[in-house]
Formats: C-alpha cells, sequence, structure tokens
C-alpha cells in the first residue's frame, strides 16, 4: 500500500515573501544602528580629545620645568609648537589652509547647517587623525562661566574623527578653551543651552562628555 507523503516545505512565493519582509526590516534598523555607532565613535573620540589636552598640557609644563599654576608662561610659547612635542603627530602647520586645504569657515557648519564664523589658527593634525586648531584671540565664547571668560587665554577647535565628514560643530567638531587658573576647559561646562538640533551647538562638549552619548541628534 503506497503512503501518502507531505510536502512540509516552503513554496518559492512563501521564500520571497519572507527575503522581502527581512529587507524591509534591514533598510528600518541597519541606517539607525550605523547612526548610533558613529554616534558613540564621536564620543570616544571627544574623550580621547580631551584627555589628549589635558595630558599635553601637563606636559608641557613638565618639559620646560615650570608648575601647572604657571600659566604666564603659557603667553611666552606658541602652544601648538608645544603639544607637538608631546603629542605624536603626523603635521603641524600654520593654518588650517596648509593641513586641510580649507580655512575653518569653509569646512564646518554649526549643529543647525548655519555657516560658521571661526578664526583660523595654528593647527596640529595627530597620527591617528585628529585635528586641533589653537587661537589665542577669542571675540566669543560660548557656556563658560563670566569668570573663566575674564581669564581666557585661547580656544582649541578639534575635529576628532579629522577630515571625514559631517564637519559639524556638536557631532564630529569641538570647542576647548584654556583658562588661565583652570587649564583646559571644555565649552558648555556652564551653560549647554547651544546644544539643541535647531541651535549652534557650541556648548555640546562638556554635554557630551558628561552624558558620553549624544542624545540631541
Amino acid at each position: 500500500m503506497i503512503k501518502n507523503i507531505k510536502n512540509n516545505g516552503f513554496t518559492l512565493a512563501e521564500v520571497l515573501i519572507t527575503l522581502v519582509i527581512i529587507g524591509v526590516i534591514a533598510a528600518m534598523t541597519i541606517p539607525t544602528l550605523m547612526n548610533n555607532t558613529n554616534k558613540q565613535e564621536y564620543v570616544s573620540r571627544l574623550t580621547k580629545a580631551y584627555s589628549t589636552l589635558k595630558q599635553g598640557l601637563n606636559s608641557i609644563w613638565q618639559n620646560n620645568g615650570v608648575t601647572p599654576e604657571d600659566y604666564e608662561f603659557l603667553n611666552t610659547i606658541d602652544i601648538i609648537d608645544e603639544l607637538a612635542k608631546v603629542v605624536a603627530t603626523q603635521q603641524k602647520c600654520d593654518t588650517p589652509v596648509t593641513c586641510t586645504g580649507k580655512t575653518l569657515n569653509n569646512t564646518y557648519k554649526y549643529l543647525n547647517n548655519s555657516a560658521v564664523a571661526f578664526y583660523d589658527g595654528k593647527t596640529l593634525v595627530t597620527s591617528d587623525g585628529q585635528i586641533y586648531a589653537f587661537v589665542n584671540t577669542v571675540s566669543t565664547s560660548w557656556g563658560i562661566s563670566a569668570d573663566d571668560k575674564d581669564n581666557l587665554m585661547g580656544r582649541f577647535l578639534v575635529d576628532v574623527n579629522g577630515s571625514k565628514g559631517p564637519n559639524k560643530v556638536g557631532i564630529d567638531a569641538y570647542l576647548f578653551y584654556l583658562v588661565r587658573g583652570k587649564g583646559i576647559v571644555p565649552a558648555g561646562i556652564d551653560s549647554t543651552t547651544s546644544c539643541a538640533k535647531n541651535k549652534q551647538g557650541q556648548g555640546c562638549t562638556a554635554k557630551v562628555l558628561k552624558e558620553k552619548a549624544i542624545n540631541y541628534i
């Protein structure tokens, strides 16, 4: 007697429908996952940049035989030249143009996509590609106290992933200040009001360092 054998396999139509569903889900989730991965990479690189600046400043004092309280000494040196001596450096330039081919104003945008208004400054590119541009003439400062503003010695713009995009303040570009009596101070340490998607984003530095996340975009 011949038994009836039931076919329990999937039909071609069922397989195709399943693949379409998987493709739709992947299309919806992969961009989000990649975006979150990129954000976390920016956070890690910003944390490293902050450590580089703080340790670099301490090494500059030590290498020149002065105490960390001797901020007047910093007025007598070129801080990018000195930083290049204590940080693994790929390139050192008089302006960002020489290192990157573009001025800061032509390269960067604020968080809300408006054009930045930054002075160019002497620039250092680290061995892992981070860009540090420093100016000691700062007409405007963001997110620091009135006392810090009175003791302001200069500003660092740090691009944590170098010449790669998006080149936006608050995403891959962040501001630090050199403040007499304190050293390296992250922008936004006193106020983060500029750190929002519809704002310019200068005060995001301290927010990201504190929260270890980019939650505003």
